[in-house]
């Protein structure tokens, strides 16, 4: 199985997971948040905390993501300076 087909699948199972957790908590529920009181069904908050903790996710691994495409590119440069060098020793 390739890497992107066992993303998918993981992608998968877990949708499946979450939709029969949220199924099985169809009842209403009193949320207080800081000042706030409100009643919700369980299975929206749920999605709710889901989608936070994805986007919270995404973003603590965006400096990751950038640093790294940094360091590639400036690899890159390094290695095509490097091959410059050895085509002008050869010549």
């Amino acid at each position: 199985m390739t890497k992107k087909k066992v993303q998918y699948v993981a992608l998968l199972i877990s949708i499946l997971l979450i939709a029969i957790i949220s199924l099985a908590n169809m009842q209403t529920v009193t949320v207080n948040f800081l000042l706030v009181k409100f009643k919700l069904p369980l299975i929206i908050l749920i999605l709710i905390c889901v989608l936070l903790g994805s986007l919270v996710t995404f973003l603590v691994s965006l400096p990751k993501d950038f640093s790294l495409k940094n360091e590639l590119k400036s690899a890159k440069k390094q290695l095509g300076q490097k091959m410059a060098k050895e085509e002008k020793v050869k010549d």
